[in-house]
């Protein structure tokens, strides 16, 4: 009974303001999945229209795209469940490695704000690639691709920028060190050179790769 007034109860109060209820945020937004191949998903799986991204974070592009015009296309056409937007790397050098490995940490949950978060950031840790020291340069040499990217996460303060997702160092470190992920982050890049692409972001809409298209109008014209 209780529940039933409190639905009642705010009716009232919206009607005697003369506003209506806030709308309820889309599930859509929190939806997230991950491919068999380790690519993460958002919004509805079963969309009309499928979008993948290819990606660099060490890419300006790829965080202009982000910070520009991803919010609208998640607002348009991933909120309502017309589009999911998939994240898959296409890794340019040992540094980009290091930061798709940290988008990783924490799940699936994570992922879309650590992604957000990292490409938010790009212009503050890339910045400090002349930081990283001829030990960990010589790692990478060697084949440790581990050693390098946690000298790597040390020597450009990536630390701090994953402590602002919630994420301690030796929690990072562990993600550093996950093959399976290693794994699928080189498998993407594989798969996305196999297809074509070249450079990044670069677009998927609906299995096709697309031509210069740079943001949400011409994703639209893409989509059925």
């Amino acid at each position: 009974m209780k529940k039933y007034l409190g639905v009642i109860f705010i009716g009232v109060a919206a009607l005697s303001t003369g506003l209506a209820a806030a709308p309820a945020p889309s599930k859509w937004l929190t939806t997230v999945t991950v491919t068999d191949k380790g690519a993460h998903v958002l919004g509805n799986p079963a969309a009309r229209n499928k979008v993948v991204e290819y990606l660099s974070y060490t890419c300006g592009h790829c965080a202009d795209f982000e910070m520009k015009e991803a919010p609208k296309f998640k607002t348009q056409f991933v909120a309502t469940g017309k589009a999911s937007l998939e994240i898959r790397n296409m890794v340019l050098n040992p540094v980009d490695l290091t930061a798709a490995m940290l988008a990783r940490c924490g799940g699936k949950a994570k992922f879309f704000g650590n992604h957000r978060h990292l490409l938010s950031t790009q212009a503050t840790w890339l910045g400090k690639t002349k930081n990283i020291s001829a030990a960990t340069q010589a790692k990478l040499k060697a084949q440790d691709y581990t050693g390098f990217m946690i000298g790597t996460f040390d020597e450009i303060g990536l630390g701090a920028i994953m402590q602002q997702r919630g994420i301690t160092q030796a929690q990072a470190k562990t993600c550093l060190a996950d093959k399976a992920a290693f794994k699928n982050i080189i498998g993407m890049t594989d798969a996305g050179s196999a297809l074509g692409v070249r450079g990044t972001p670069s677009f998927l809409v609906n299995g096709v790769l697309q031509d210069h298209v740079h943001n949400v109008a011409e994703l639209k014209a893409a989509m059925k």
